[in-house]
């Protein structure tokens, strides 16, 4: 059975339901790793006054048994608060930016609540979930991925380089999920202004999984392929506009002979290695393979024709910043057919530190999705089979 996920729930509805199929049996699960990552989620920096009225717990309904997977669909549920979605006003004051104006109409309703409430990135908290429990996985193969924010409202922070023990100790000790601390005095003064003024900031996220073994992903069909899956599945994230993997939109700009990663086998020495020009700031090191080659860079974002080539994988997403302001936008109303603000709804300042946390997890569900794909089993042993003798045969050919 192929991995997969349905998260289903509203913002302000009784609970957030998703069921994750496909999971080996015998994977041991720590239901506090997969909380953790909804804590990061809900207290991520910039995010609003909804975080203190969120309680994002998982209670694990149905898949294990003495704390091990059964190889049935496990279900987590995040119960909410507080139930109160019938008694929400009406949404009718058009926010610009939101889904208010697109979902009244879809859903022929002069009230845009509906489709907003389900729309709301509360709904992510079931994709977090989902994702952290993916990760139990994938950590059973050395596979690990961080997420972790890059920009604020056009002001870059330093980019991540090293190890993965390395960027998740840089990342987990500076606000803001951020590896660089110097970035975020800054960042900090640029949320508070935007909060005095009731506005509300972009920014970009970055996501970089290693340890990804060579080959994983699909080249045969088109919605198989590894980038493509990885890029839906950040483009799905709400507030998020653009995705880019590796170099990404840095390709337009270079020719061929200085955008692709070239080989040298190893003990050699290239010609051309001292004179590539460092595109990707703060490159990592390519890690060794245990292979007899290795790349001089890692432009592809270790993804080429669809397929993991054994580099870091390194994706990008943009996130806009939020359209509901507490200062409202001139707008109209569905109801009245006048010109008004728009209505104010419980929002982030800055949903880039929060978004790194899904971006994360979400990855992370895709890189899992693909391995069970290429070496899933009924249970955890022999996927740990297939594992092994697949890096035997690779070490033994090349």
């Amino acid at each position: 059975m192929s991995l997969s996920y349905l998260t289903t729930g509203e913002s302000h509805g009784q609970a957030i339901i998703t069921v994750v199929s496909g999971l080996p049996c015998g994977l041991e699960i720590n239901a506090n790793l997969i909380n953790a990552e909804l804590n990061r989620r809900r207290l991520a920096a910039g995010r609003g006054p909804r975080m203190k009225t969120e309680t994002d717990k998982i209670e694990i309904l149905t898949g294990l048994r003495k704390g091990k997977t059964i190889g049935t669909p496990v279900t987590l549920v995040i119960y909410n608060n507080k139930y109160k979605i019938d008694t929400l006003r009406p949404l009718t004051k058009l926010r610009p930016g939101h889904i208010d104006m697109a979902g009244a109409m879809k859903l022929l309703s002069y009230d845009a609540r509906q489709a907003a409430e389900r729309a709301s990135a509360r709904e992510t908290a079931g994709r977090v979930a989902a994702g952290a429990l993916t990760k139990i996985l994938l950590n059973r193969f050395n596979i690990a991925v961080l997420g972790y924010t890059t920009e604020i409202a056009g002001y870059p922070a330093a980019c991540a380089a090293g190890s993965y023990n390395l960027i998740r100790k840089q990342r987990d000790s500076a606000p803001f999920y951020s590896t660089d601390k110097t970035a975020v005095a800054q960042w900090i003064r640029l949320i508070t202004k935007a909060r005095e003024q009731g506005d509300t900031l972009g920014g970009v996220v970055e996501v970089a999984a290693f340890g990804v073994p060579v080959g994983l992903g699909d080249h045969t069909q088109w919605d198989n392929r590894l980038d493509g899956r990885i890029a839906r599945a950040l483009m799905a994230i709400p507030a998020v506009k653009g995705v880019e993997i590796g170099l990404g939109f840095g390709y337009s700009s270079l020719n061929g002979s200085r955008s692709n990663d070239l080989f040298r086998l190893k003990g050699s020495l290239s010609l051309m290695e001292g004179n590539w020009p460092n595109y990707l700031k703060g490159n990592r090191p390519v890690k060794n393979t245990g292979y007899g080659w290795l790349h001089q860079t890692n432009y592809a974002g270790g993804i080429e024709g669809g397929l993991a080539n054994g580099e870091t994988i390194v994706a990008r997403a943009v996130v806009k910043a939020i359209p509901t302001l507490s200062k409202p936008l001139n707008s109209i109303d569905l109801v009245t057919r006048k010109s008004c603000r728009a209505q104010v709804e419980s929002a982030d300042v800055c949903a880039a530190p929060a978004a790194s946390v899904i971006a994360e997890n979400v990855v992370a569900f895709e890189l899992a999705r693909a391995f069970t794909d290429k070496f899933g089993a009924d249970t955890l042993q022999e996927a740990q089979y297939n594992f092994a003798n697949y890096r035997r045969l690779l070490r033994k050919l090349y």
